[in-house]
């Protein structure tokens, strides 16, 4: 039976990559276009890879998964910690292709930690604990170093070199190229019938540097041909290079993948939800939060982390709720990409205020209200399109889904700002719901209907002919695998199932610190 070589662009759009293609900067990437067929990949909503990539491993969307955010919250408490696959409520198909004996090659798929047990090798994705082990099998990194290789995790916190552009790039590089070697490694060295990696100095890059890439930024033309231009036209070239690598290893009946979890938009306007909400009168801040507020980012952060780890505060001490919920109505409830806003209702929210049967009358008020909010700069609404959750989510955990689902317009992001609504800073570029497939193999023809992310995990588990437990939502993409190509069940415990019987945070409080400085530096907590 062929293999399945998956290829993922964090972030990939067709509007930056097509200008490149037409450079020539991306030859290998073209040679597959050549080769193969492509399309827009339809990401979830909300569009952030903590929400997409589980839909990747899952074939649902995050009705049906639980994961909506970067961070989930302990019942009955304010108290949050950073997403692990532990945080997936359904089974992934790393289950079912272990169960059929496939063997299985994963590098840097968010969401991946603390690593499954598969028939393979896996090294997770996203953001990692520093003294855990982050491989199956455990032993994997002393191998990589028996063979002079290294593979960094996290780094590319792009917030943490605000208008830096050189020294972001030098360490984009730098990580990616390290990574890259030790996938070659690995693709050489162990036998797979599924390679799937995940590439995310490209996320990375267009979230800090869409102006210089991005033709629908309005910099674009002034800033592409510029020597930090180019030098962000190399993280793609790259890409591109690891790209053809790894095409090169594959064989004739091999089927090709390539992918990203969402798209991008150059932003140049940002907005901070929960800062709006307290604009409207649906939110107030505590008194505290003047003097502990700063210590939640920038340079009063660093140094009140300096004092954390010195005298052993991590999970003992924490700082003073910055909302004052006995006075709040609404607040984010998506905070890394801001799409998402919750009324704080009595007896859901612990600390709710909001009369159940005035429910649907502030939640009508808050959609129109966000809806129509004109930015007074450009005359154009912030916010693209709104919908109750019921309109978009219905399914297993509709129930603890935001109670109102935003996506932004062109030109905005809703999120990354210090105040209500102000002009974007280091951030040029932030999340869109379109990514990009190219699909190259012997059964390979045109897309009859739009392919959406939830389409790609019963197709892998088709490609493959391995029994699935898993139940998707999505539909297996005949228009890659063949006609004949389908789903046959199998049944499986519900011990499987990733976050079946998780009670407690898969990650200590002090390792929860350190990951959440590391999204904050991906700029997905302010």
């Amino acid at each position: 039976m062929s293999r399945v070589i998956l290829i993922a662009w964090d972030g990939a759009d067709w509007r930056i990559l097509d200008p490149l293609l037409e450079q020539g900067a991306l030859p290998n990437l073209q040679a597959l276009l050549e080769r193969g067929q492509r399309d827009i990949l339809r990401s979830t909503i909300p569009t952030h890879s903590w929400s997409a990539w589980p839909s990747f491993l899952t074939g649902v969307d995050p009705v049906d998964h639980g994961v909506y955010d970067i961070l989930e919250t302990v019942p009955g408490t304010h108290k949050q910690y950073p997403v692990t696959y532990k945080s997936i409520k359904t089974r992934t198909f790393l289950d079912d292709l272990t169960a059929a004996d496939k063997r299985v090659l994963m590098l840097d798929v968010p969401l991946t930690f603390p690593p499954p047990k598969i028939n393979g090798t896996l090294i997770a994705g996203g953001v990692l604990p520093k003294h855990r082990a982050f491989t199956a099998p455990d032993d994997l990194t002393a191998d990589l170093v028996k063979a002079r290789l290294e593979w960094p995790i996290n780094g590319m916190s792009w917030t943490t070199y605000r208008n830096k552009p050189d020294a972001y790039l030098d360490e984009a590089y730098e990580v990616t190229e390290k990574r890259i070697k030790v996938s070659e490694h690995l693709m050489d060295s162990t036998e797979w019938d599924l390679m799937a990696s995940v590439w995310v100095s490209i996320d990375r890059t267009q979230h800090a540097l869409s102006n210089y890439v991005a033709p629908d930024h309005p910099d674009y033309l002034a800033n592409k041909d510029t020597r930090i231009g180019r030098k962000t036209a190399d993280i793609f070239r790259q890409a591109d290079e690891a790209l053809g690598s790894f095409v090169s290893r594959t064989r004739p009946d091999d089927l090709i993948l390539f992918i990203s979890d969402h798209g991008f938009q150059s932003c140049t306007r940002t907005v901070n939800m929960d800062r709006l909400l307290k604009q409207f009168g649906y939110l107030d801040f505590s008194a505290s939060s003047a003097v502990f507020g700063p210590m939640q980012w920038g340079p009063m952060r660093k140094v009140a982390r300096k004092v954390y780890d010195t005298l052993g505060l991590h999970g003992k001490v924490a700082l003073p709720q910055s909302v004052s919920w006995s006075k709040t109505k609404a607040y984010t409830t998506i905070r890394s990409t801001g799409e998402g806003v919750s009324v704080n209702l009595a007896g859901r929210e612990i600390d709710g205020i909001v009369d159940p049967g005035d429910y649907e009358k502030v939640r009508d008020e808050l959609l129109d209200r966000l809806g129509s909010f004109v930015d007074p700069k450009t005359g154009k609404t912030p916010v693209k399109e709104i919908y109750k959750r019921e309109e978009i989510f219905k399914g297993r955990f509709a129930d603890t889904a935001p109670d109102i689902l935003m996506v932004p317009n062109e030109g905005y992001s809703l999120t990354h700002a210090k105040t209500a609504l102000e002009d974007a800073d280091w951030v040029s570029g932030d999340h869109r719901i379109e990514g990009t497939i190219v699909a190259v193999g012997p059964d390979v023809k045109p897309f009859e209907s739009p392919p959406a992310l939830i389409d790609i995990a019963p197709t892998l588990v088709a490609a493959l002919g391995a029994p699935t437990a898993v139940q998707p939502t999505g539909r297996v993409l005949h228009e890659i695998v063949g006609s004949s190509a389908e789903l046959v069940s199998r049944e499986a415990s519900a011990s499987s199932i990733p976050g079946m019987g998780a009670n407690e945070a898969e990650v200590t409080d002090t390792e929860a610190d350190e990951m959440e400085e590391h999204l904050r530096g991906l700029g997905y907590i302010e």
